[in-house]
């Protein structure tokens, strides 16, 4: 089993949503916990972004990403670091930038 743990900025990526695009993600979130590589695929740089060590979920037909890091260590951990749309790679700025100010 793996324990979820989101970006602070995670909560406003999920009130822009519209109530289905949010319930598919927060169905998502649900599957993650039993195994995130079953539901999510890898990324590797998208655009100049590194983003290698990550990975993402389409959400509403592909309109949208979830992108997420599976930790292991002593605890499995799935962070999520983004939910947004995938529109002219916007997601993918937004979790580059939010890594990017993790210590």
């Amino acid at each position: 089993m793996y324990r979820l743990k989101y970006f602070e900025e995670v909560e406003a990526d999920l009130d822009a949503l519209d109530d289905a695009v949010y319930d598919e993600v927060v169905g998502y979130f649900e599957r993650y916990k039993m195994n995130p590589f079953a539901c999510s695929q890898p990324l590797s740089d998208q655009g100049g972004l590194n983003l290698r060590g990550y990975r993402k979920t389409y959400v509403a037909n592909a309109a949208y990403r979830i992108i997420l890091r599976v930790e292991n260590g002593m605890a499995a951990i799935v962070s999520i670091v983004a939910v947004g749309q995938r529109d002219q790679k916007k997601v993918y700025f937004e979790a580059y930038e939010r890594i990017k100010q993790q210590p």
